[in-house]
């Protein structure tokens, strides 16, 4: 792999793209052809044409817009019609026969392999390319994770140790290869479909599976710890009314079980698997020993975020009424739902200044006044 940039938003052209995962485009006629479909800085997917495999992929990806899956309707239907040059700003480009078996060999591994389907990550401090493989015959198929920046390195090496630990527990994708030297990782494609919107029941079950009877949390301890984290921010004194105020609330002494802390747990990165259950991929950014109640508010929180930012998401998470079935499973006292949520939202708010995330931090803030004004305990 090429040197990784320490930046947000590296150089995106598809030469580049290549160049990072090590692989060359080929001469005309000398290998699998693929379709280059643009996002919003760059390519997004690179697709082999006439491959069903790649049909696979694809069915099985779910936009959550409703300009998103029209758009993504429109694409399953060139694919299937071999068209995709019909979709604006599609490139055509063809990549090595020997493209995926160069990816595996980064992992010390030679199989031979079905043309690979590409998908670039959006733009973020951890951005990715993600590589989805399959081996003829074989029922192996693998998502290969490549990073683009040296915060993408540290999140991938979090999910590798993560699924390593969890092994399969909880129907989990299993680690399958890890690579120190590059910060890539290889493991277990699970087929199915992604999540819905709705809190379904077997995601609030799998939920109540990664808490622990066996380990407890101070909320008092964790407010002491959150504070300290905000307060080691240099910004932490332009919003102190209101995070004084939101760490007040946590000054007490209840003591709560923990949880295996998923940390994006929302609807694209929940799998609907074909045996009926349901699991979770995407662990990068897992937190064992977390407060309960997080992933539950970060389901409607990151839902908010992108579908409604002017709304409040406990409002949400009050209407749709999971916690109470969440917090009868835990013994968590109800009254301890709105402190739960500003640990919540504290902790989400430390993570973002950490890394330098300055959007998303605003809206935390926003959230976490807006939650804070309807407890009447901000006059802003």
């Amino acid at each position: 792999m090429a040197p990784l940039p320490d930046i947000t938003t590296p150089d995106q052209s598809l030469i580049r793209i290549l160049e990072m995962l090590g692989i060359e485009a080929s001469c005309p006629g000398m290998g699998p052809s693929y379709s280059a479909i643009p996002g919003k800085d760059g390519p997004r997917w690179l697709i082999p044409n006439r491959n069903q495999f790649a049909r696979t992929i694809l069915r099985e990806w779910r936009p959550y817009s409703l300009a998103g899956r029209l758009g993504w309707t429109a694409i399953r239907v060139l694919v299937r019609l071999d068209a995709l040059l019909l979709l604006p700003g599609t490139l055509q480009i063809e990549l090595p026969t020997t493209a995926g078996r160069h990816l595996l060999r980064q992992f010390g591994l030679e199989a031979d392999v079905h043309p690979p389907v590409i998908l670039v990550g959006n733009p973020s401090p951890t951005r990715k390319v993600i590589v989805f493989l399959a081996c003829p015959g074989k029922r192996l198929k693998a998502v290969l994770k490549f990073p683009f920046t040296l915060a993408a390195r540290a999140s991938i090496r979090n999910e590798a140790e993560t699924l390593r630990k969890l092994d399969g527990r909880h129907r989990t994708p299993r680690l399958l290869h890890y690579s120190e030297q590059s910060g890539a990782a290889m493991q277990e494609y699970l087929p199915g479909k992604l999540g819905s919107r709705l809190c379904k029941q077997d995601y609030l079950r799998l939920l109540i599976e990664l808490a622990s009877a066996d380990e407890v949390e101070s909320i008092r301890d964790r407010g002491l710890l959150l504070a300290e984290r905000l307060r080691s921010q240099a910004v932490y004194n332009e919003h102190a009314y209101n995070l004084d105020a939101a760490l007040a609330s946590l000054h007490q002494d209840a003591v709560v079980p923990t949880a295996l802390v998923h940390g994006d747990f929302a609807p694209w990165n929940i799998r609907e698997l074909d045996s009926g259950s349901c699991t979770l991929i995407d662990w990068e950014t897992a937190e064992w020993n977390g407060m309960p109640m997080h992933d539950l508010c970060h389901f409607f929180y990151i839902q908010t975020k992108l579908f409604s930012p002017d709304k409040l998401f406990y409002t949400a998470l009050l209407r749709e009424g999971s916690w109470r079935k969440y917090c009868h499973a835990l013994n968590l006292p109800l009254t301890l739902v709105p402190q739960l949520a500003v640990a919540f939202l504290l902790d989400t708010l430390a993570g973002c200044w950490e890394a330098g995330n300055i959007p998303s931090a605003s809206f935390c803030l926003s959230q976490l006044q807006l939650l804070l004004r309807r407890a009447g305990k901000t006059a802003a």
